[in-house]
């Protein structure tokens, strides 16, 4: 297995195709499997770069660091690591903020920032959201964090159309905690608390890279609104709006989407 140390810790990568590197990050909790569905088709054009966050899958959980800044640095270190001096950037959703930072911090490291279901800074509902989750997985079972996790993720409308859907995720969800590789509490709860903390509203401006902002119109959990903050505050950059999509446009009814990503990257290529 490939790892190598990032920042100090201890990173599980991995690398698929030629061409120019596209580092993909995660959302919170995910792992490097996270763009799985995107794969394929991505690295025909580029090296796609997958790894683990810290405080999942085989990377190192340490009981401090996290922020999206640290993060950022992590990743930066990543690229380091492996002798690559820029890179395309996507990140969904907490991997997009972790993505804002790299931009805005270490710029000539970023080619272009793709930014999937994505947020400048949580707004209250956000944060109540986010606050539940640390206490539930602090305190809660497996069962509860699936449920409130799925369900918070899709809304009501794309709940009532595609419940099958969403409860094959739930079960998935569920499913993780069996066994040895169980996601870690705390590194989950500090995943948590990267978002809650994390405000690039003075910093989006610095992001001088192309940017492509994506979101899908049914997402509770970053709506339109945020893409939108998003879109304004970044000079260089484009907004699509996927119809009928949930928060994991990387994953529901995809390939649009996985089309329209690559057709951003290429055209930056």
């Amino acid at each position: 297995m490939p790892f190598v140390t990032a920042n100090g810790i201890r990173t599980f990568y991995r690398s698929e195709g030629q061409g120019p590197a596209l580092l993909l990050i995660a959302g919170n909790g995910m792992e490097h499997t996270c763009f799985d569905e995107q794969l394929p088709l991505w690295s025909q054009h580029f090296r796609c770069i997958v790894y683990d966050l810290r405080g999942v899958g085989a990377s190192a959980v340490p009981q401090d660091g996290y922020t999206t800044t640290e993060m950022a640095r992590d990743a930066v270190g990543l690229l380091d690591a492996l002798d690559i001096d820029t890179a395309h950037v996507g990140g969904y959703s907490l991997g997009g903020a972790i993505g804002q930072e790299m931009a805005a911090a270490a710029p000539r490291r970023v080619r272009t920032l793709s930014l999937y279901s994505s947020f400048d800074r949580p707004d209250p509902y956000l944060r109540l959201r986010y606050d539940l989750l640390v206490n539930i997985v602090e305190q809660g079972t497996p069962e509860l964090w699936a449920l409130f996790s799925a369900f918070s993720a899709f809304g009501d409308d794309y709940v009532n159309k595609n419940e099958a859907a969403v409860r094959a995720e739930i079960a998935k969800r569920i499913a993780r905690w069996d066994g040895p590789q169980a996601p870690s509490r705390v590194g989950l709860a500090g995943h948590y608390r990267a978002i809650l903390s994390h405000d690039a509203t003075a910093r989006l401006p610095l992001i001088a890279c192309p940017t492509w902002v994506a979101v899908g119109s049914q997402d509770p959990v970053t709506p339109v609104s945020y893409a939108q903050r998003l879109h304004a505050a970044i000079t260089h950059s484009e907004l699509e709006i996927f119809p009928d999509r949930p928060h994991r446009i990387l994953n529901f009814q995809a390939r649009e989407f996985t089309e329209h990503a690559l057709a951003f990257l290429l055209a930056h290529r």
